[in-house]
């Protein structure tokens, strides 16, 4: 029931806050790794890798109780408006919470300790005989969410005692009123716990929430308009596990196992929220978010990124100097190359082919074996000396890699800054830590990289108040 409504929350944060993170963790990867107008080349069809497709959404929260005792509190304030009079008795009766309930949580069951007080009036044909009494009384509301997302609640009395007995005596007439009150609350029990579990299930619709926040996969999700990179995200189950019940908040976790991939182009749509995920109980969630993204990079797209950082961009030895202009990249199987013009000391056309490599020790991207080509008037030259084993080269190879973990650095800068509007905005308090990134595999296609990247992050809310969720 509580981590339903965390569901919502978090989901909706993944747009505005996650895929930002995904987005300045993965997209940089390819500033480097890009590449005109193509070499002859016969391609060799390198072997197709085995891919972990998953990703683990993990997300820990502590959950101020606050808001669940406010529900559980009109939960009880409406089965007390029922009719509890014995006409047998001749006795009118009127139960009302005088203070609030007292609410903890622990696992699938919610404990509320409730003062009640209880008035009861009789009319003879003298007067109008009252009496009023206090008593506390404990309700056990058992919770259960099925795999398909339905949800009942058991709500029992688990036993109720005086703090102020009833009495009434007048003229010499005596009422056995406690034994009445007595008989008030065992005659109403039933109709007391089915009236808080109505009222309880009104509050958390279960299944319609869900489908509401499934939506939010329905359509691949536009991470950088200029850019053109999309994230699409397919969940296929969701775990829960039991609450922890604490001083002022209940801690639990929420996993989502999913099946994602990031474009440069707009995949097709899977309409997530016709079909929910199933949902698995288990106490087996780890901590930290391990988030796993299968890549599909057009070249064509990336292409548009290179120009940006190096279209323009002048390279400098002793007295000779280029400028690089209308720079094309491309692939194969084997290899990436980046074809451009250059002007100054030298002009034509400068053909840089090599292979691209992971170093998983120091988390870098590079190339390798590095060949650098000079075409002019039709003819194709290897480069002078001064451009392809000097300074010029060095500098080049520079642009040619990339350090995963320097963009990790500014991913968290930057989602630091979001949140501290988020967090104000929602009345929430979260938390994003990245643990680092990597390449678990990657391979070159014609036109294309496809690569394999894994992020693991910690995720951590605090929800101050339960109408938060009303404001997303």
């Amino acid at each position: 029931m509580i981590e339903i409504y965390l569901c919502d929350t978090i989901i909706k944060c993944m747009n505005s806050i996650t895929c930002k993170l995904i987005f300045f963790a993965f997209m940089f990867l390819f500033i480097s790794c890009a590449s005109k107008k193509d070499v002859a080349y016969v391609p060799v069809r390198s072997q197709e890798i085995v891919k972990n497709f998953y990703t683990d959404f993990v997300i820990n929260y502590k959950l101020d109780k606050s808001g669940i005792t406010d529900t559980f509190n009109n939960a009880i304030a409406e089965s007390f408006k029922g009719n509890f009079d014995i006409p047998e008795y001749n006795l009118k009766v009127l139960l009302s919470k005088n203070k609030d309930a007292s609410v903890e949580i622990e696992g699938l069951s919610v404990l509320v300790v409730v003062p009640v007080t209880i008035d009861i009036e009789k009319e003879t044909f003298l007067t109008n005989l009252k009496a009023h009494g206090t008593l506390e009384m404990t309700f056990v509301t058992n919770v259960e969410v099925d795999s398909l997302w339905n949800m009942t609640t058991t709500t029992n009395l688990a036993y109720h005692r005086w703090v102020e007995k009833p009495k009434l005596s007048l003229a010499g007439l005596n009422l056995p009123i406690e034994t009445i009150s007595d008989l008030v609350i065992r005659k109403n029990r039933t109709m007391i716990e089915l009236g808080i579990d109505d009222s309880v299930k009104e509050s958390f619709t279960i299944k319609e929430k869900m489908k509401e926040n499934m939506s939010m996969f329905d359509q691949p999700i536009q991470l950088d308009p200029k850019g053109g990179a999309w994230l699409n995200i397919k969940p296929e189950f969701i775990q829960l596990n039991r609450i922890k019940n604490g001083r002022f908040s209940a801690t639990g976790k929420i996993g989502i196992r999913g099946y994602s991939t990031f474009s440069t182009y707009k995949p097709v749509a899977n309409i997530v929220s016709q079909n929910l995920p199933k949902l698995i109980w288990t106490e087996d969630i780890p901590d930290s978010s391990v988030f796993r993204l299968v890549t599909d990079i057009k070249m064509i797209d990336i292409n548009v990124i290179i120009k940006e950082n190096l279209d323009g961009k002048t390279f400098t030895s002793s007295d000779k100097s280029i400028t690089l202009s209308n720079i094309i990249t491309n692939c194969d199987y084997e290899f990436l190359r980046v074809v451009t013009d250059i002007s100054g000391s030298a002009n034509g056309t400068l053909i840089i082919k090599g292979k691209p490599k992971y170093d998983n020790v120091t988390n870098e991207f590079y190339l390798n074996d590095i060949d650098i080509q000079f075409r002019t008037k039709n003819m194709l030259y290897k480069a002078a000396a001064w451009i392809a084993e000097g300074k010029i080269r060095n500098e080049l190879e520079k642009q040619m890699k990339f350090n995963i973990n320097e963009s990790v650095r500014v991913a968290q800068n930057s989602i630091d800054e979001q949140l501290k509007g988020f967090n104000t905005t929602y009345g929430m308090e979260m938390k994003i830590g990245i643990g680092g990134a990597s390449v678990e595999s990657f391979q070159l296609k014609p036109g294309q990289i496809e690569a394999l990247l894994n992020t693991k992050f910690y995720l951590e809310v605090l929800i101050k108040d339960f109408r938060s969720f009303n404001k997303f």
